[in-house]
């Protein structure tokens, strides 16, 4: 059984004045030169007793239901299909680059093409539409990581958070501790749903061995996955590159490195090299496929208030008190 709380507790210190009506009688008495001969009545002294106890029992009930009393209502597992995913999106000045390549004449008669991040965030915010059963979050980041919105269900702010998000550039991408960020969003979080990273951006940034062991131990600790929508145009390598690392660091693409990077972490990875709107589309209806599993979650029930109860015990106690009122003898008869 849950415990009992009170809105209000400190004034259930007004207990001790609910005694007042034992001190004090409030029935009508009548005054004689002597009573010694009369016989004692039991019966209207239980009466006398009981009229101001049930006056005591009036006041504790209205004090009670003031105090507004109330029992949590707990949480209910429930089961359900979506995820946890934080959208870790990239907006450097790269991504504020064409999508898609462009003929140098369509170029010249002024027709424009989306950027990486308009199409990143025009695909993700109708990734939202299409999956209401996913808990959702938002790190942006360049040169530093921005936490925009937290993971909870309230999808508008982390449709806010992605309509805001513009190209800006700042030298030095941040990658590894955008990744931080958006794991830390897992933090005291009861594990109930498939824990995703989708991360969102065209890479050309490097991770250095100390931050890989960290994040090889974040992304063990909360058991989460990484996804990465490798966003570029054709001029870019792509991610199955073969080069022998080993023999020269230098001439291997830095993405290409970071994919290795990623599959060396140990935890369910996937990659998708994208360099269309359509694309896009295509990896996130694939993403939304692998994080379609069946979830548990806990529902939380709503508290049980227990003052109309109080009220109504009292009122009860006032309709006798009122009765018991209207019948007091007014006096005696002659």
């Amino acid at each position: 059984m849950n415990a009992l709380h009170f809105f209000k507790p400190e004034l259930l210190w007004l207990l001790p004045f609910c005694l007042l009506p034992l001190i004090s009688y409030g029935v009508k008495q009548f005054s004689y030169p002597g009573l010694e001969d009369w016989t004692k009545d039991t019966v209207s002294n239980l009466l006398r007793w009981g009229v101001r106890m049930l006056a005591v029992l009036t006041l504790v009930s209205l004090v009670i239901a003031a105090a507004a009393p109330f029992t949590e209502g707990g949480t209910q597992t429930r089961t359900g299909k979506g995820a946890e995913i934080v959208i870790v999106l990239d907006r450097s000045g790269s991504m504020a680059e064409s999508l898609e390549e462009q003929d140098p004449v369509e170029r010249a008669r002024g027709k424009v093409t989306l950027s990486r991040i308009e199409a990143s965030r025009t695909v993700l915010l109708k990734l939202m539409d299409q999956r209401p059963g996913d808990t959702f979050g938002v790190v942006v980041f360049n040169a530093s990581p921005i936490a925009v919105a937290p993971l909870s269900a309230d999808r508008e702010l982390a449709r806010a958070a992605l309509k805001s998000a513009e190209g800006n550039s700042s030298g030095f991408t941040a990658l590894h501790r955008a990744l931080e960020m958006g794991l830390d969003y897992f933090q005291d979080r009861p594990y109930t749903a498939t824990r995703l990273i989708l991360l969102v951006s065209d890479g050309d940034t490097k991770i250095k061995e100390e931050d890989k062991e960290i994040l090889r131990e974040r992304f063990k600790e909360y058991q989460a996955e990484l996804m990465w929508i490798y966003v570029h145009t054709g001029y870019d390598f792509s991610l199955e590159f073969e080069e022998d690392i080993s023999k020269d660091e230098g001439a291997v693409d830095p993405n290409v490195a970071l994919n290795q990077l990623f599959l060396s972490l140990g935890m369910p990875y996937q990659a998708f090299e994208v360099n269309s709107e359509q694309g896009l589309q295509r990896a996130v209806a694939e993403i939304g496929r692998a994080t379609n599993k069946s979830t548990r979650y806990e529902f939380r029930l709503p508290r049980q208030d227990y003052a109309v109860y109080f009220y109504m015990i009292a009122m009860l106690f006032l309709g006798v008190l009122f009765w018991l009122k209207q019948i007091e003898i007014k006096a005696w008869r002659k």
